[in-house]
Order: structure tokens, then sequence, then C-alpha cells
């Protein structure tokens, strides 16, 4: 599952926020705050926007949408080398800032610097436990560091405190796959997950290719369909529904998604399979075997090569096929003794 789109910037639930942790006053306080920094976003006054975020966050923590609000306003008003230094400063002179320490952790995995981003993490939930959208971060992180049992526990424990967070629920069921191979429930965590943001195209992409690996085709294409109306220029999206595609055998709908891809980004090698398959399919090798050999030129990965040796043998006969293996055995020979030939002596001390 580790293809996944990066799981950490995925979209979280922008509204519906349940408020049951704290009281009528509090509630009516965030929600204040919240509604504020949208109205000072949409007027284009992002540093009052900001100030208003983090009042909503303060006020309370497990709100499921002033995060993305704030990872949305620094990403486009500076770069991350920026945001960091800006959040650093900001711990350094209150060192229980929760909000700045979950943002940086973000930025820090980002950046694949896990240990410190698993650091920063630690440093928001000891400031603020509460805090679900930093446990779904560092669930991510984790998922990335294949530690997947910690994860599942990162994840069940932001639902304890947000159970609507559309995030924590996707990352529970990609976990859930990774750790113990539990398909079913995967596949109910990420049903909720769309159920709860079902405008979100990454969530559509990993249910539909979950979906995909249930071999539940149909299901896979209509959500991949989706995902891919949502996002029409994402590369990965486009694959997947190609693949699909394919499972359904509407292999023409399947080529045209993989060069919608391979428009996109010429060099995605996952394409470019799906390319050299269509044509292998159909006996069209020559187009086949340009694919794979591309898509082993780019990525240095021999599956691909064994997919080109594999058409090249296909559309030569079985003739060739005994030449292949008789070539392949006498080279092997040949290596063999090579390497014998050049093994140093031992060397002996003293």
């Amino acid at each position: 599952m580790r293809h996944l789109l990066v799981p950490w910037i995925i979209g979280i639930l922008l509204g519906g926020a349940s408020l049951a942790h704290a009281s009528l006053e509090l509630e009516e306080k965030a929600m204040q705050a919240y509604q504020q920094g949208d109205a000072l976003r949409r007027a284009g006054r992002y540093e009052e926007a900001v100030r208003a975020y983090w009042q909503t966050l303060q006020i309370f923590p497990e709100h499921p949408a002033a995060f993305d609000r704030l990872r949305a306003i620094y990403n486009s008003g500076h770069t991350a080398a920026e945001t960091i230094k800006l959040l650093e400063g900001r711990v350094a002179r209150v060192e229980g800032n929760f909000i700045a320490w979950n943002l940086l952790g973000v930025l820090y995995g980002r950046e694949r610097r896990w240990n410190e981003a698993l650091k920063a993490f630690e440093r928001s939930l000891a400031a603020e436990p509460r805090a679900a959208d930093t446990l779904v971060n560092r669930g991510w992180i984790l998922v990335e560091l294949r530690r997947y049992e910690d994860a599942v526990a990162a994840f069940e424990a932001a639902l304890k405190h947000q159970p609507r967070l559309a995030r924590a629920h996707a990352g529970l069921g990609s976990a859930l796959v990774e750790a113990r191979g539990e398909y079913s429930e995967g596949m109910n965590r990420y049903l909720t997950a769309v159920q709860l943001d079902p405008e979100n195209p990454a969530l559509l992409n990993d249910l539909g290719w979950i979906a995909f690996k249930m071999r539940r085709y149909p299901e896979a294409v209509a959500a991949l369909e989706k995902a891919s109306t949502l996002d029409p220029q994402n590369p990965m999206i486009q694959t997947n529904l190609g693949l699909a595609y394919q499972k359904v055998d509407k292999t023409e709908e399947a080529l045209a998604q993989f060069h919608r891809a391979l428009a996109v980004n010429p060099e995605y090698t996952l394409a470019l399979y799906g390319v050299g398959k269509v044509y292998e399919t159909r006996g069209q090798y020559p187009g086949a075997l340009q694919a794979y050999r591309q898509a082993w030129k780019q990525s240095g990965n021999d599956l691909y090569l064994f997919l080109w040796v594999q058409a090249y043998m296909s559309s030569h006969g079985q003739a060739m096929i005994f030449f292949l293996f008789a070539f392949l055995a006498v080279g092997g020979v040949a290596a063999l003794r090579s390497l014998r030939g050049r093994r140093a002596p031992a060397t002996t001390k003293g």
C-alpha cells in the first residue's frame, strides 16, 4: 500500500465537526473562530486567517479542518524551507506549541526526515494529547516506516478523539491491510472515509486500489472514475483506472488512461507497464517491447527487463525460447568461471 498517494497531505473533512468533548461555550467560540478564519481566508487576509485557525485549535484541538486550512495557507505563501524556519522560531519561543510542532512534523515528513518528524509529533502530543491531527500524521509516518502495528495504535487513538476524521479512517484502513492483511476491514474504513469526505480524489484512489487488490473490479472502476473526474491531471489515478479497465475488458479505455497519465508525466513507469501489457495482450509486440524497454531504462527495475524478455520470446516463438535459455546457461557458466578466476587469495596476519 506504500504506492498510495503521499498520505499526510491528502484532504481532510472540511465540515461537520463534532465538538462533543467541548462545553457549549467552547463549542461556540471554536466555531466562531473557524468561521472567521474561513471568511478572512476567502478575503485574502491570510495572516489574520492564520491567527483565527490557531485560536480554533487552541480551543478545540480535535478540530478536523483547521489544521488543513493552516497547511494550505502556509503551502501557498511560503516555500517549505521558509515555513520550517518560521515554525522552528515559534517552538523556540514557546516549546509547548502543539500546533507548530505538528506542522513542523508534516514538513519534516515531506522531506523524508523521518526521525525529526516523529520527534516533532511527540512534542506536539506531549503538549496536547487530544490533537487528533497530530496522531494521524504520526500514523502515516509510521506506515511509511513499515511500523504498521504502531500506526494502527496511532490511528485508533486519533479516532477516539475525533471519530469523524476521514484521514484517520483511511490511515487505519491502510495500516490494517499492511499489518494484518485485513482487506475487508481496510475497505470498510476507506468507505467510511469517503462517506465523510466524498470529494477527496486521494481517498477515492486508495479505495479503488483496495477494491482492485480484492478483485472487486467494477467497484474499483467506479471509485477511480470519480477520482479521475475530480483530479484529471494525476498520473497515479489515471494509471490505476487504466489497470482496472483492463480487468473488465475495456482495453481501449485502459490504453487511453495510460496515455493520459504519460501526457502528464512521460516517465511514469507504471503507466508504461500498462501500455506494454495492453500491446502484449493484443499481440502487438513492437509496441509492448518499446514500452517495457523504456520502463526498464527509466526505473532500472529488472522486472521490466523480464517482461521485455517474455514479450520478445512470445513474439519469436518456442524456438527462440530454447535458444535464449541455452544462451543464458552458457553466459552463466562463463560468468561463474570468471568470478572464480578473480577471487583474491586469503590474507594472513603476522
